[in-house]
């Protein structure tokens, strides 16, 4: 298939994703977030493909969402009712959230802020490899994958608040479970920018590369996960998801059923052979 904003390729069992659109620095939009999600479809529904790297066209990773639009946008709504007075943020916001839930209003999710949801919810291993600025959503993007592996070039900022606007892009759910409340706020709040080296010492990077080792590293380690017993891997990704709003006892009561499931793959039956046959196993993902 043919893409615009995205170039995608298939390097054995791994899809490639690079966000490419160098005028805006991989700024993501609608068109750009739709072509994410036809290669993702396509990456699920095929079973020859066993995990995701996500990149962007140097010398960004993703710029976040497209300023210019938005300006645009704002002009488009110069007539909106303003803020009203003498009312709290939080209770315009409960007063918002409360319409949402008795049916008299209705919050949508466009696709550019759908497409952490769906990286967060790919059952294949995915590593985002951040080799420039990930700002703002491109932030969030990096951090919906279950990896990333930054670049010494990679720079994060949850830059929202340069804009007067909130990280409605999901990392004020992912940020505290990662980084704790703290460090959240700091970055959230400041919009100040973090270095590679910085963001793997908080906790945001699984490993620091000089540029020129970052796809090779990255690379290697998503043939190693693609190669491996992808089908459990699936099935650890759900418990992990599911633990994170449960105490130990419950998540004990669901790694019942999931490792159930796990004993009847061919990769369970093949890495016990292979454990006893003194060789390496062969995973089918399956």
């Amino acid at each position: 298939m043919a893409y615009e904003f995205i170039e995608v390729s298939e390097v054995g069992a791994v899809m490639v994703i690079t966000m490419d659109d160098p005028p805006t620095r991989n700024a993501i939009g609608t068109e750009m977030a739709d072509e994410i999600n036809q290669a993702i479809d396509h990456l699920e529904s095929d079973a020859s493909l066993r995990a995701l790297v996500l990149t962007g066209r140097d010398p960004s990773f993703c710029s976040g969402a497209n300023v210019k639009r938005m300006d645009q946008a704002n002009r488009d709504r110069a007539d909106e009712p303003k803020i009203p007075d003498g009312t709290s943020p939080w209770e315009l916001l409960d007063e918002r959230w409360d319409a949402a839930g008795d049916g008299s209003g209705k919050v949508e999710m466009d696709s550019v802020r759908f497409v952490p949801l769906r990286l967060h919810n790919v059952q294949k291993p995915s590593i985002a490899a951040v080799n420039g600025y990930a700002m703002g959503l491109g932030m969030g993007i990096a951090l919906s994958c279950d990896m990333r592996i930054a670049s010494e070039n990679a720079r994060f900022s949850e830059t929202f608040i340069r804009r007067g606007l909130i990280p409605a892009d999901g990392s004020c759910w992912q940020l505290p479970r990662m980084i704790g409340l703290s460090n959240t706020f700091m970055l959230q709040y400041t919009g100040d920018i973090v270095d590679a080296h910085e963001a793997h010492r908080l906790g945001m990077v699984n490993k620091v590369t000089p540029p020129d080792e970052l796809m090779e590293t990255t690379m290697d380690l998503a043939q190693r996960l693609a190669n491996g017993p992808t089908y459990s891997m699936a099935l650890i990704k759900r418990l992990i998801h599911r633990s994170l709003h449960t105490d130990l006892a419950e998540s004990l009561r669901l790694a019942g059923p999931a490792q159930g499931i796990a004993r009847s793959t061919e990769d369970h039956k093949e890495g016990v052979r292979a454990f006893v046959e003194k060789r390496e196993p062969a995973y089918k993902g399956r």
